[in-house]
């Protein structure tokens, strides 16, 4: 067989296996920046069978609300809260179950998925930041199939309320969840100080 025949065909070949990186268990922080997973493919350009709700519809500093992505079956999910058309993350997150924060910019500044397994649903807590008085949206990426995802998910508007005081108490549940190897890690640091 000519030899540019075979180099072409052997490209061809190697063209079709597309390098994608998927991340099942979650830890999604190469895309805290873009929200666009790193699938070798486009987001959906259609709507979205997906909502993300909130408990309320205004916001004072470290006041706690309910998050709620719901839908069509999903494997994964990135969230985060945004202010206008700025790429940093606001406030913070509490998570658990099939639910997981990451540190994009700050520690629990996003949430995602701890497994690809499907899901319908799911429940985080944000909490609003105490440095901000602007409007505030929470947006997400959700991951149908490995190539089927849509971003731009966007939540209803926040705004700020000063005198809406509710629901500001911190938690009392214990511990949070965190990554193992950062946890091991802690461990280490306090045992050798010790």
């Amino acid at each position: 067989m000519d030899p540019i025949l075979q180099t072409s065909i052997f490209l061809l070949a190697l063209y079709h296996f597309d390098c994608t990186s998927g991340y099942p268990n979650g830890q999604v922080e190469s895309s805290c920046y873009s929200m666009v997973p790193d699938h070798g493919a486009s987001a959906q350009s259609s709507t979205a069978p997906y909502s993300l709700s909130l408990s309320k519809s205004t916001y004072s500093a470290g006041q706690r609300m309910t998050v709620t992505l719901a839908g069509s079956s999903f494997k994964g999910f990135l969230i985060q809260a945004r202010s206008g058309g700025s790429s940093n993350p606001l406030g913070s997150f509490t998570a658990s179950g099939n639910a997981q924060t990451l540190y994009c910019t700050t520690a629990a500044s996003a949430v995602s998925h701890t497994s690809g397994t499907s899901k319908s649903s799911i429940q985080v807590t944000w909490v609003a930041p105490s440095n901000t008085n602007s409007d505030i949206q929470l947006r997400a990426t959700v991951v149908q199939s490995e190539r089927v995802f849509w971003t731009g998910i966007l939540s209803s508007k926040l705004t700020y309320n000063a005198n809406d005081t509710s629901d500001t108490s911190p938690s009392n549940s214990g511990f949070q969840h965190c990554a193992p190897l950062y946890c091991i890690f802690v461990l280490m640091v306090t045992i050798l100080w010790i």
